[in-house]
């Protein structure tokens, strides 16, 4: 028996060989789905934290500029009592 039109001489059919390039094309796609995916989730996060960081840095700076207002006013307030105890 001759072969068909859709075989070559090993047995495979074109139909097989497109089926099989079919699959290997959707197992990149999805391969590469998920790795944009997980990458997104990733920046996300990381922008997430790159802003609470932020606030951080500023609510920081305001807590060291009142610690810096009770400080003097501790300061003035033991000058104060010194002069008072002369």
């Amino acid at each position: 028996m001759p072969p068909s039109n859709n075989q070559n001489n090993s047995g495979i059919s074109v139909k097989d060989v497109k089926e099989w390039f079919t699959f290997a094309i959707a197992i990149v796609v999805a391969v590469s789905g998920i790795i944009f995916w997980v990458q997104s989730v990733g920046n996300d996060q990381i922008e997430r934290i790159e802003e609470d960081v932020s606030f951080l840095k500023v609510e920081m700076k305001e807590i060291q500029k009142q610690n810096g207002e009770i400080l003097r006013l501790i300061g003035k307030l033991e000058g104060k009592l010194e002069s008072h105890h002369q």
